[in-house]
Order: structure tokens, then sequence, then C-alpha cells
């Protein structure tokens, strides 16, 4: 037996804890540093267990560290061939060292379970009849009778008739529960009204046509998870919390507004349930009626969430495992009744993170809000928002990215997307899909793998790469961020209210963060006022934005009152509140409340309103401010930017995201999101920074330095970025003699040519069958080439890299032929051959098509979501490419700037995006070394020594 002394085992952790810091984490990337990126697995019970073995070997060789397996609908979903197919893909779980989750669905929407959720177990509404009783007059009835009955409530009517005073409801309930009900209305010389509450079984989902499970009542909850999260824990039970990670939910409705739970969550809140069941359904008088009704929304999306979704996570978390997925969240459905309660955030604080959906065209290059679905552009910081303010583990918060964006979707595009993800601080990456039926499949894709049949492959280890250096150094550690916007979905029920997404979108163009703060997580003891901060978890925010809404909380304002009389800078834009959503609280009570923070005159404008004695600041601003006003008020009450641009055209697309690492150093995500080639350089001035910065290359594995002065508690410093380049900044200790990061006025010591290797065996990509149904635009290329390089020029700690300049089009422009192109819903409710129309705009000289019914001739269906498919031939390669009704479809697509590099046989890196270099340091060896370049063509390929 080997033995080592009392010294050796020193060395030996020494060796072990200096080989797990973040920086080796980050250069080797071990499996563990690559558990927040890992795609959706599909499984359909059609497959051997030789394909799935053979696509998941792909998943682990695409440098993902874990993945979803999904039903996609699986034919025996919850049966005997859904476990033995999750066996499967177990097994190959811990072969590879993956992670896997567990899809809870046998499609989507989740919580439908497969349409199988019996009648009583189903989502519930609240249903009320509403009896008038004149004064004297009695009323006579046994409405408890009724299975269904909720309560019976009776109230005095107003001097109109119209509307029922919140003071006079009388619970006649009791009396329901115990038989027949004869009851008189006082002698008051009133009219009055007696209200039967019951409910009703609650319409089926918008998606799907099916029921779904009632969130609001725990037995119905304690049935779902019985039938559907059970089963798999009593067979794959012990590898819970160890290979199995969790489960993940999809696009789950909310279509019921009552449960059993519901009382429940009034009493606790403190709040008298007979207003708002009134409100609700009726009219209460005066202010009553905001205020009640909003108490009902609230306590209905805290109801759903608390049984459904802490139901679930609390059962996870018995087995050492988590509760992820996420909503539908564009076009403000974050804030829909039927989608989420009214109130996402009031829903998902109860699962493991955040999490959004980026889907189709959601997200284009160059754009904020596409046509389609908008807007989205902010719901990332959703997403993470919910991660931040409910003091999840590591802030992580997560998307399934690239759904049904289609086969053409482009490797820059991929990194456009992670970048405007991670830069909003959401850091876990669940990929669309790998589909072993593929290509022979056209639902939603882009599929990476593609059956074999995707050339490009070989760059999704270079996406996967890339975004999980970035995850690992974006998440755990603190968040660090400047302003805090509060926030209430429901508060939109009840008059008028702007959603925070172009107050975000201002606040980032001016280089400050924000996370969106919902109303009752800022009123409790969590949030705390110290000084001029809001303490929140690890948050630490020094600036509030009480959004423009007709109606707020009296303990949301009388909070923000504190927070300004504490030192705190306060904003208000576009509107002011005046109404009470607090049920026994008035205007005049918030207008108390608004004049102490805002003077009782306040008019938008650029100066603070008020200054208060302990240096509070509260500003007016215009409905729509600027990135400039922002500044300026922010900047005037002392609240800095997480970045300043000194110098440099940023083009209004230069993001900032900062924090805290696990090792306590701050770190700086510059996100550059300009889309054209041109290189920018910049002076950054990073406030309160300490320590020396160094770029973290998420893209090639690299650490080196920039020119940085030190200037005062601040530290400012340059950087050159190209086109669509992103930048991690992380400030070291002290200098450690980082080589300089590499620009365009740098010049290599030596320039070695790559010369093309003739005795290399030629690669030739699959071609795609005939009958394949998804087909890549892309036809592969593949350059090997063989370099000499001397002992010399590997010596004295020079880094050399691969460069190359990339080709240009792929085909001639004669070669472009149609074959069919159809335009149909994707739920089967109509579709329409339109290839003749697309034939005639290519004919044209048009490369775009866009997917609308005025330039295809015609709805086939009206009010449903539309796709358009295109299958083409360019110059013999034919192709099928699809887009969202909204979008476009570009034909003969560009080689894109991106490249996967092998050295020796071994794989050693890639690019997405200029810079087009790669180091290949420690790939190299003195004399003869090959090199592979995929999958487009290159030129002038070349390895340079600095």
């Amino acid at each position: 037996m080997r033995r080592y002394g009392f010294a050796g085992c020193l060395m030996m952790m020494a060796v072990a804890l200096r080989a797990d810091t973040l920086e080796n984490r980050f250069l080797e990337l071990p499996k563990e540093s690559r558990r927040q990126t890992g795609p959706l697995f599909w499984l359909h019970g059609d497959e051997t267990p030789e394909r799935l073995n053979a696509v998941l070997d792909k998943v682990a060789e695409g440098g993902n560290g874990a993945f979803t397996a999904e039903s996609r609908p699986h034919k025996e979903w919850l049966g005997e061939g859904w476990y033995r197919d999750l066996g499967i893909c177990l097994d190959a779980a811990k072969r590879h060292d993956l992670k896997m989750w567990i899809f809870d669905e046998d499609w989507w929407p989740s919580q439908t379970v497969a349409g199988k959720v019996p009648q009583q177990y189903a989502a519930k509404r609240l249903k009320g009849q509403a009896l008038l009783l004149k004064p004297g007059a009695r009323y006579d009835g046994n409405p408890a009778k009724d299975a269904a009955f909720v309560a019976l409530v009776a109230g005095r009517l107003d001097k109109e008739g119209r509307a029922v005073m919140a003071d006079s409801l009388v619970d006649l309930s009791p009396l329901a529960r115990k038989g027949p009900v004869s009851w008189r209305t006082p002698a008051d010389g009133a009219a009055w009204q007696v209200m039967i509450f019951s409910w009703v079984t609650a319409p089926r989902l918008k998606q799907g046509n099916r029921l779904s499970v009632d969130g609001m009542s725990r037995d119905c909850v304690a049935w779902f998870i019985r039938t559907v999260y059970e089963p798999h824990d009593a067979r794959f039970g012990e590898a819970f919390g160890k290979t199995i990670s969790g489960y993940f939910y999809d696009e789950p409705e909310t279509a019921g507004d009552w449960g059993t739970e519901l009382d429940a969550t009034f009493k606790a809140r403190g709040v008298g349930w007979m207003p708002c069941y009134v409100a609700w359904l009726f009219t209460l008088a005066g202010e009553a009626q905001p205020a009640a009704k909003y108490q009902y929304a609230v306590a209905r999306a805290e109801t759903w969430g608390r049984t459904m979704f802490g139901g679930i996570t609390e059962w996870c978390r018995r087995r050492d495992v988590l509760s992820i997925g996420h909503f539908m969240e564009h076009n403000r459905l974050y804030v829909h009744n039927d989608y989420c309660a009214g109130d996402m955030m009031l829903l998902q604080k109860y699962s493991s993170m955040g999490g959004i959906d980026a889907v189709f065209d959601q997200f284009v290059m160059g754009q904020r809000d596409t046509r389609r679905d908008a807007p989205c552009w902010q719901t990332p910081k959703l997403a993470s928002s919910i991660s931040h303010v409910y003091g999840k583990a590591d802030d992580l918060a997560m998307c399934e990215i690239f759904g049904a964006r289609g086969q053409d979707l482009t490797y820059p595009e991929m990194k456009w997307w992670a970048d405007r993800m991670q830069v909003c601080g959401v850091n876990v990456m669940i990929p669309h899909s790998f589909n072993p039926r593929a290509p022979h499949d056209t639902d939603c894709p882009p599929y990476f793998y593609n059956g074999g049949f995707e050339p490009r492959l070989a760059l999704y280890r270079v996406w996967a790469d890339y975004t999980s250096r970035l995850s690992l150094l974006l998440a755990g550690g603190r968040h660090v961020c400047p302003v805090a916007v509060l926030f209430s979905g429901n508060a939109r029920q009840v008059g008028a209210y702007t959603t925070p997404e172009d107050l975000t979108s201002a606040l980032q163009d001016a280089l400050y963060d924000c996370d969106w703060l919902p109303f009752e997580r800022f009123e409790d003891g969590v949030t705390k006022i110290k000084g001029n901060e809001l303490r929140l978890h690890g948050e630490r925010y020094r600036a509030l934005v009480v959004p423009p809404a007709e109606g707020i909380t009296f303990a949301a304002l009388e909070k923000v009152r504190a927070f300004f009389e504490a030192g705190g800078t306060v904003i208000g834009y576009g509107r002011l509140p005046e109404r009470s959503l607090t049920l026994g609280k008035t205007a005049a009570d918030i207008a108390r409340l608004r004049e102490t923070i805002w003077g009782a005159d306040a008019r938008p404008g650029k100066s603070a309103c008020r200054t208060g004695r302990r240096g509070g600041r509260s500003y007016f601003l215009a409905e729509q401010p600027t990135p400039e006003a922002l500044a300026a008020a922010l900047g005037e009450a002392g609240v800095p930017p997480v970045l300043r641009v000194l110098s440099g055209e940023t083009g209004g697309w230069v993001y900032a995201l900062r924090r805290v690492d696990r090792e306590g150093r701050d770190v700086l995500f510059i996100a550059n999101q300009n889309t054209n080639d041109a290189a920018r350089a910049f002076t950054f001035h990073a406030p309160d920074a300490a320590g020396v910065p160094e770029v973290w290359d998420a893209m090639r594995g690299e650490v080196t330095s920039v020119p940085w002065r030190k200037e005062a508690d601040d530290v400012s410093f340059d950087l050159t970025l190209e086109g669509g380049e992103s930048a991690l900044v992380r400030f070291a200790k002290r200098d450690a003699g980082r080589p300089a990061r590499l620009t365009s006025a740098s010049r290599p010591v030596a320039t070695l040519p790559v010369f093309p290797d003739a005795s290399a065996d030629p690669v030739v990509y699959p071609v795609a069958p005939d009958n394949a149904l998804t087909v890549s635009p892309v036809t592969g290329s593949v350059f090997q080439g063989v370099v000499t390089v001397p002992p010399e020029l590997l010596a004295d700690g020079r880094n050399a890299y691969l460069v190359c300049d990339m080709e240009g089009r792929h085909g001639s422009p004669d070669t472009l032929r149609i074959l069919k192109a159809t335009y149909a819903a994707i739920d089967g409710a109509g579709s329409a051959d339109v290839t003749r129309f697309v034939s005639e705009r290519v004919r044209g000289g048009a490369r775009v098509v866009p997917a609308l019914p005025s330039i295809l001739g015609g709805d086939p269906a009206y009010g449903h979501v539309k796709t358009l498919t295109v299958e083409y031939e360019d110059d013999g390669k034919r192709a099928t490419v699809s887009a969202r009704d909204g979008a476009r479809i570009t034909l003969r697509p560009q080689a894109e700037t991106a490249a996967a590099v092998r050295v020796n046989g071994a794989y050693a890196g890639g690019f997405i995006g200029n810079p087009c270099r790669v180091n290949i340091t420690r790939h190299l060896q003195p004399g003869s070394n090959t090199v592979r370049v995929e999958p487009f063509g290159v030129q002038n390929v070349r390895v340079e020594t600095y």
C-alpha cells in the first residue's frame, strides 16, 4: 500500500484546493461547472434504446452538464414505456456524469395530466348569484344543499341600489350550513342584496383544451403529486439529489380563481374575506371596491402559488431535488389572470428559481421588440428578479431557450440571445432541443444534432462552453444592483398601471441595473431599511422606483415614505398613486403619504421634488423617462451606475451586470449587443470597484490584462470590443502579470501559415435523406491543415493563437428554387399552400420572406398562432426553414462567423463572432501539428504567437 507522510498529505490538499479555484474551473470547465447548461431531450416512446443512447452521447459530447427528459409526447407517459425510457436516460446520465431533470407532463401545458384530470380535482371558478331584497323582505333558501356551495353573504345596497356597502356585510354561511335559511333584512329602510357563492368547474385551458388541476385546493394538489410525481420517486428515488436534480414544469395556466385554501390565505393576510368575494364578482360602494378586488386577486395568486407550486417544491425539497419551470411570459401574459393568476412573481416565488421561455423569434438580433409577442425584451429581468428578491440559491434563474426558432437559427444569434439572458441575470440555459426523431420531425426545431445531419453540431460545444463560463462567474456570490422597481401584477386589474418594461430598458441603457420588487415582498419584514439602502438578502438597493399606478397598498407607500425619510432615493414617473388598495384606508390616507414624499404639487421635471432631513430625495419624472433623465436624477442623488462609459460609442446596445463572485471579487459582465462588425474602443469607469481588472474570456477560456487606472475608490480601464463581442471583467486582489489582451493593434512575434493537409482523409458531412422533414440550411465545410512549430516559439510563456478569415456566402444567385411553402396554424386549425406567393417573391430577387397574412394571400386561421414553413433547394442542397407569424424567413443564409477547432485531434475550443481566433497554446507541440476547423469555409489560416 502506498503511504504518504503528513507533509505529503498537506501538499496534496494544497494542490487540490488550488485546482478547485474559480479560475481553474473557469479554464478547465469540469462537469460540475457545466450544470447550468443542458438541453431538452425528447422522448416519444418509439425510439430504440440504441437510438436514445446515441443521441444522449451527443448531448454529453456537446459540453452539457445536464439535460431534461421531456415527453414530446411519449405514447406511454406514466406507463411502463415511459419509465423504461427514463431508465435509459438515467443510466446514460450516470455514465456521462450528467444531471437529469424530469418533465412533469405528457407535453404541455403542465398540470393537465395528459388530459385525464378528474372533474373532482379540476380547477374551480367562483360563481355568484345575487338576490335583491326590498326593505323588510325575507330571504328563504337552502343554498348549502348544493355540494359546490361556498358562502352566503348579505349586504346593504347604497342609495342608488347599485353597489353593496362594505361595512354592512353579514355572513350567513354558518346558518346555511345548518340547513334552510330564513333571514329578514334589518329595519333600516334600505334595500339589501343576498349573494350566494358557489363554484363551478373552470373552463378548459387555452392551450390544449384540457382541464387542469385545481392549484388552490390542497386535496387536488395532493392528487396531482400522487399521480405524477410519486411514481417517479418510487422507481428512481435512489437517484434523487444525486443524478436526478428535479422536475421541470412547462407553461401551466390558472383557469381557476377559487379553491379550498383561499380563506386561509385571507386569514393569514389579516384581510376579511367577505368584501373581497363581493368585490370579485359584484360591486362594493366607494373606495372599498378596488381595494377589496385587489386583495382577492393577490390572495388568489398567493393561494395558487403556495398550494400548487409551494406544494410541489416542498415535496421535492424533502427528497433533495428542485422544482423549476416557466409560465407564458410574452405579451404581458405574466400579469394575465388566466396564465398566472395575474402575477407570475407571486406564483413562481414558490419554485426553486425564477424562469422564462424564449422561443420563436421573440428575440431578434438588433431589435428590442419584435412585431410578434411584444413585449419580450425584459422577460429575463422578470425571471432574475424572482430569484434575487426571494433569495433563491446562488441567484439561479433559468430560460428554456430557442424553441421553435427554426433550424436556420445561427450560432451568432445563439450567442446574442445568451448574452441578453446573462446580462439580465438569467444564468441557467435549457436549449430546445436534442430530438431523437430528427430529422424525421417538424416539431418546433431547431434540433442541434438533427440525427447527424446538422453540420454545425461542433459549434454547440463552443456555445455551451461560452455560456457555462458566463454562468460560473455570474451565479453564486451576490448581485450588485442599485435600483429596485416596485411591482404588482394585480394592481393592473383594478386601475391604470404601467408595467416596468420601458423603465427597465431605460435604466439598462443608462447602465443601471434593477430588480422588480413585488409590493408584498417590499412590505414584509425581510426587506429592511438601513440608512439610505433597502437590504434584501444580498441586495443593497440605493433607489426605489414607484410604478405609475392608480392604486397602491397603504403599507407599501408607508414604507416608501420611511425609506425616503431614512435618506433613500425615491423616483416616481408618469403618475403618482391616488387610490388605496388596502381595505380600511382611503385616498386621503394615500394623499398624505404621497405629499410627504413628493410634496403637494409635484409636477414631472428634472429636479428633486423634496429633500429629506437625512438626505433622501424624491423625483417625479416624465411618463417615459429617458436614460439621460434617469441617469441625471440618480447621479444627483449620489446613486452610481453599474458602469460608466468615459469614452466610446455604445450605440445604445451595451449593457452591464455586476456581481461579487464566490471568492468575494467584483465581476462585471459587459454585454455588447451591437450587431455590426465594427470594433469599439471604450474607457469604462467602475464605481466602488477594488482591485486589478482582468478580462476573463468566456469564449476562449483565457485570462488577460487591460490598461487600467486607480481613481480614489474606483477603477477605470480600457477595453476594445469587436462587433457583438461581450466581456467578463473580474477585479483581482493584485496584479498577477497576465498577458495583455489582444486588439487589432497587437502585433504577433511570429506568424506561421497553416497549409492544407493533402494527406488527410477528406471529411464529408452526411446528407439528409430525401424523406427528412427538417434539413439544415448549411452545407458544412472542413479545413484540415498542418503547421510546423519551432520549439523556441513555445518557450518563455508565449501564447499561440489559431487565427483565420471567414469565407463569404453560400450558393450563387441563380440556384435558389422553392419546392414547397406552407402557412399553417400550429394547432392544426387551418393551413394554406403559399408556394406560389413565396416563389414569386424569390423570383423578384427577394431573399427575405415575411410570415404575414398580407404577404401570403390571407390568414388561414384567424386568431391562431401560425408558422410559415419553406422547403427550398439551393445549389443542389435542400433545406427547410420556418418562422412564426410576424417574423421573417431568410433564404440562403450567410456563412456564420464561427468555428470549432481541433489541434492534434484534441478539441481546442472555438469562437462565435469576432475576433476569429482561438488560444491553442497547450495543444501545440514542437514540430508538426494537425489542425481542423469546421463547419464553415475559412481562408488564410495561421498560427500567431504573442
